[in-house]
């Protein structure tokens, strides 16, 4: 019974999220960020906020492909991808959302369980699989689709890491891409080191837990390089 419920809740989760999902116009930020994955061009004809892009105009070096001016690469990668699967269209770049946003509904569910008993993951999974902000968050093309399949997932396999230390480098895998996606994703790094400075002090003595660190800073490496290279050329961080 259990399982067929969480197949009906996923199932519904994607209903909501997949229906219809060409309608509508692009909104607000997707269509900045649909646009510049669609060339992989840190381009957005700003006449007041210019790009590093239209400043180092034509010589182009090879660093400025590594990240954008205003956001991590992961989202617009993921878009180039999936626009070239299915097209350059607003499904094309909302696909990766709605993909997300049923993983993102099944995480909850993981973690209910693990923290507190099937029935709560069932509850909170069915509940964040029909809640209005969650179905529109993960039905347009932005990043926060991104951020917060992410940060659930690193909650998860911390959680799992409690248990079995091997999952600290799974963690460090799930932060990295999370702050590849936006910036504010590193709100999880304090959350966590906080846990760990009260209650498991000993994993600072764990090498899986810096490899796990190494293993987040490798992931986000494009983007310090690139604000190394900016600021050596322009004097200034992105």
């Amino acid at each position: 019974l259990r399982r067929r419920l969480l197949i009906t809740i996923l199932a519904t989760a994607a209903f909501l999220r997949f229906f219809g999902l060409s309608r509508g116009d692009t909104l607000s930020d997707e269509v900045l960020i649909s646009f510049r994955a669609l060339g992989m061009m840190d381009f957005d004809e700003a006449p007041v906020q210019t790009t590093p892009w239209e400043w180092l105009d034509p010589a182009h070096p090879w660093w400025l492909k590594l990240s954008f001016h205003d956001q991590p690469p992961l989202p617009f990668i993921v878009q180039n991808v999936s626009m070239k699967i299915f097209g350059e269209s607003a499904f094309g770049f909302r696909v990766p959302s709605a993909l997300l946003g049923i993983g993102a509904v099944y995480l909850l569910y993981c973690i209910g369980r693990k923290l507190f008993s099937e029935k709560v993951g069932l509850l909170a999974a069915a509940l964040y699989g029909v809640t209005l902000n969650s179905v529109y968050i993960f039905r347009v093309g932005m990043q926060e689709a991104y951020v917060i399949f992410f940060l659930l997932l690193s909650i998860y396999w911390f959680l799992k890491a409690l248990e079995d230390d091997h999952y600290l480098l799974w963690t460090g895998v799930a932060i990295g891409l999370g702050i590849l996606s936006k910036y504010t994703a590193f709100i999880i790094i304090p959350i966590f080191l906080t846990y760990l400075v009260f209650f498991r002090r000993e994993f600072f003595r764990n090498a899986k837990f810096w490899i796990g660190v190494g293993i987040a800073a490798l992931l986000f490496s494009p983007v310090l390089i690139y604000n190394w290279q900016l600021y050596n050329t322009v004097g200034h961080f992105d």
